[in-house]
């Protein structure tokens, strides 16, 4: 046996890569090319989500969370809950999945969290 060590494989430089996966790059260009679109067309905070994300994401209830912070700023996220009518925690655990794909965000006063929408719109991206 060798009682040299084998030298550390070279690190590699992070901006010299290629993705190799042509239809993750086709559809960043459908993005980007959907995004410059909606802008010029008077939607620029606009925040565009892959479908996966998205159909895990959105359902009846939480439609319904992002509805009424359309129309209304909750100063707690107990307070909608409680305007609501739902349990603290489910609120909370749906507010925290919508946090994680940046559909609302929070503004914090003192200890209490208030959900507020992130973008004044939210679009999936396009099927085809």
């Amino acid at each position: 046996m060798s009682q040299f060590k084998k030298a550390p494989d070279p690190v590699t430089d992070p901006n010299d890569f290629e993705t190799g996966d042509s239809s993750l790059d086709d559809r960043l260009n459908i993005r980007a090319s959907f995004s410059e679109a909606l802008t010029q067309h008077g939607f620029p905070d606009t925040l565009i989500l892959a479908r996966e994300r998205a159909e895990v994401v959105f359902h009846d209830r939480r439609l319904e969370l992002l509805d009424y912070l359309k129309e209304h700023n909750p100063r707690s996220v107990r307070a909608l809950a409680d305007e609501l009518g739902y349990d603290k925690g489910v609120i909370s655990r749906d507010l925290q999945k919508l946090a994680e794909i940046e559909v609302i965000e929070y503004v914090e006063d003192g200890r209490a969290k208030a959900p507020r929408l992130k973008h004044k719109h939210v679009a999936i991206e396009p099927v085809v």
